[in-house]
């Protein structure tokens, strides 16, 4: 992975470098944990955060070097002034930083020219939510002596006004490009966007700033492999699970606990994985701290709001509520406990609601050889026996899970938390906690719900879920999950459908 860190490792000469400059609190640290997908650059709204330079490296990709904001540029540039004309402008630059090293009133000019006149590029940084003043301009000019290749960012604050116009119109008589940036709500595509216009600025450093484009775009895609993977796996491992009495007697209320705690800690852990992926700190799983879905995999919020809709089920339980209701009057002798055939197919579909719903429940199994013939083909398609029925050999537990909406809960959780990781900032500061409301317009918003799937993608689902619950998966079904998951996926990457950041 490509993690945003920190590296006092040797960087190649040629390797694309720059130095993040601006005014003190315009959001150079947030660009640069955005950019390098490290959240732990120190991001703060007090002034004058930064006050050393810290170097951060994408691998071996890229190097940016956030440096404290401007102190005295109006002196400063009444000193450099003459770089206008200099053959070379930065030995004027590296004389100043020898005349005023260690003097308090140039302390910061010093350290942000510093990686300047060893050859670094400008990203000069200003927050469109402040308005323009003669110290900027004063900024603005000590670069453009410079020589360096420059690129100016108008980071959208989301203050209450909006400069960008007056900005806009300066930069560009300083800058080799101006681009808006906003590093809170920034994408996956705007990021490689600012890499490809960094690449404009300066042809010596093109041809890896490309390649650095190229490395990100498959790391993204095979982060999202890995998802894609973890889900899948996590979906074969929950649907067939099933806990047992540990001893004879032991309340029903422990088995079902046992049952539910086991799921949702294994639940935690996949979306615990999942943050990993995207190099997170800030997001965290479920804990009894601080949990990143406040509703429970089994609470009342969680099953009323995520999964398929009313009618989505009705449809997918139609058959598999047949099915249960003409095994159940095979089983009763005619005395229908479930959903019986002698009601057809009609009460079957009016059933599947319930059973699209059903909440995990004490059961009973027997041991196989101990069944008639005919009663063990109607369990290997998916019988369920009535609950305490006095035969011997009979094995208490719970699951697995007969409810069709919940592969479609876990999925739409997952992806929920998945969404959340792979379209949130690095620049973010604030701790991330769902519920289930949330996670449904997280979802919505980027067309990634269950319920949104095409019904040929889940109908090949389904399929896939019931051999799995029975037990009777084909060496072929991971891979189809797995498909069927990363292509949904995709999506991540589609603006949202109302524009808005997630």
């Amino acid at each position: 992975m490509l993690a945003g860190r920190m590296s006092d490792q040797a960087t190649s000469a040629e390797t694309p470098t720059f130095a993040v400059v601006g005014a003190v609190n315009h959001g150079k640290s947030s660009v640069v944990a955005t950019l390098v997908e490290n959240d732990r650059v120190r991001v703060s709204p007090m002034p004058g955060e930064t006050v050393e330079v810290q170097r951060f490296s994408l691998g071996e990709l890229i190097v940016l070097h956030d440096t404290p904001g401007f102190q005295n540029a109006r002196e400063a540039l009444a000193e450099l002034h003459d770089a206008a004309t200099a053959v070379q402008p930065l030995q004027r630059f590296a004389a100043f930083i020898e005349r005023h090293r260690g003097e308090p009133e140039f302390e910061a000019e010093c350290r942000l020219f510093e990686p300047v006149v060893r050859g670094a590029g400008i990203v000069y940084v200003v927050d469109a939510a402040r308005p323009l003043r003669d110290i900027h301009l004063a900024e603005m000019e000590l670069m453009r002596l410079s020589g360096a290749p420059r690129l100016a960012i108008i980071n959208k604050s989301g203050g209450a006004d909006d400069h960008t116009a007056p900005w806009k119109l300066r930069l560009g008589q300083h800058f080799n490009a101006v681009r808006e940036f906003d590093a809170h709500a920034v994408t996956f595509a705007d990021r490689i966007e600012l890499l490809e216009t960094l690449a404009g600025i300066e042809q010596r450093w093109k041809p890896r700033l490309m390649q650095a484009v190229q490395t990100l775009r498959a790391d993204r895609e095979q982060r999202l492999n890995d998802a894609s993977s973890l889900m899948a796996n996590w979906l074969a491992q929950a649907l067939p699970h099933r806990e047992e009495e540990h001893s004879a007697g032991e309340p029903d209320a422990a088995i079902l606990a046992r049952y539910r705690d086991t799921l949702a800690a294994r639940e935690t852990a996949v979306h615990a994985a999942l943050i990993r992926l995207f190099s997170h700190h800030h997001v965290h799983a479920a804990t009894d701290a601080a949990q990143l879905v406040a509703d429970g995999l089994f609470s009342e919020a969680t099953w009323s709001l995520l999964g398929l809709d009313a009618r989505q089920l009705l449809r997918a339980g139609t058959a598999a509520g047949a099915a249960i209701g003409a095994g159940t009057d095979l089983l009763t002798a005619g005395h229908t406990l479930l959903l019986g055939s002698a009601v057809g197919a009609a009460v079957g579909a009016a059933g599947a609601l319930a059973l699209g719903k059903r909440q995990p429940e004490l059961a009973v199994r027997l041991p196989a050889a101990s069944l008639p013939a005919p009663l063990r083909g109607l369990m290997r398609r998916g019988l369920r026996l009535p609950d305490r029925l006095a035969l011997a050999g009979r094995v208490r537990g719970v699951g697995p899970n007969p409810a069709l909406n919940f592969p479609w809960i876990l999925i739409d959780r997952a992806f929920g938390t998945l969404a959340c990781v792979a379209l949130r900032s690095h620049a973010r500061r604030d701790t991330e906690q769902l519920d289930s409301a949330r996670l449904r317009g997280l979802l919505a918003r980027h067309h990634m719900a269950s319920s949104d799937w095409p019904a040929d993608d889940r109908r090949s689902a389904e399929a896939c879920f019931d051999r799995l619950r029975r037990g009777r998966a084909l060496p072929t079904d991971g891979d189809l999950l797995q498909a069927l998951l990363r292509r949904w996926m995709s999506r991540l990457d589609l603006p949202p459908s109302d524009g808005a950041a997630p």
